[in-house]
């Protein structure tokens, strides 16, 4: 067997083990199992692990397919870092000229809303809050778990449902508290709230 075959076996393997594990549609596997193969045959794997470049092509498929999953769900299912993942990913981005899609942070309300115990009033209130906040700021390049933890807090706090501390929410959602608290003074702002 050529090495070029035994790497793509050894990576679509550990793709599809991921993907199984987090129940990823057929569609995602395809995408990221193509995006592997085009990173292989443009020699962007020379000094970079098959794991890392995997995780790294599995999160851009997620991302590009709008699928709500984050890198730290990718992350606890392999056992490449976060720093060689995110330099993988990177590379993919600027050597195959690819536009790097955004997570829309509402994908991610229902999930967490779901981890936290909340219910459809938090939901609704932190969809529309998190929808004010887009229409008036650039979301691109802030953390969308960020705006989510501050959409979710603000929520809470509005509707008198604030049994939960920002350390709480900002734990199970996966973002620090200075982050939580920098995205729920700004969403405080746009929405012409006290707090």
């Amino acid at each position: 067997m050529s090495w070029e075959k035994r790497n793509l076996l050894i990576a679509s393997t550990e793709l599809k083990r991921i993907a199984s594990n987090l129940n990823l549609p057929d569609y995602v596997k395809e995408e990221a199992i193509r995006l592997y193969k085009e990173a292989f045959k443009n020699k962007l794997l020379r000094g970079r692990s098959i794991n890392g470049m995997v995780a790294a092509c599995l999160y851009f498929a997620i991302r590009i397919k709008k699928i709500p999953r984050t890198l730290q769900e990718i992350l606890d299912e392999t056992n490449a870092s976060d720093k060689n993942v995110r330099r993988c990913y990177r590379t993919l981005v600027t050597e195959l000229r690819l536009k790097s899609p955004n997570t829309d942070p509402i994908a991610l309300i229902p999930k967490y809303i779901s981890k936290l115990g909340l219910g459809l009033e938090v939901h609704r209130m932190s969809t529309e809050l998190i929808n004010q906040y887009k229409s008036k700021v650039a979301t691109s390049g802030k953390d969308p778990k960020g705006i989510c933890a501050g959409a979710i807090y603000l929520a809470t706090k509005i509707l008198n449902q604030n049994f939960m501390t920002q350390k709480e929410i900002a734990q199970v959602i996966g973002v620090t508290e200075v982050t939580l608290r920098s995205r729920y003074k700004e969403l405080s702002k746009i929405v012409k709230l006290k707090g």
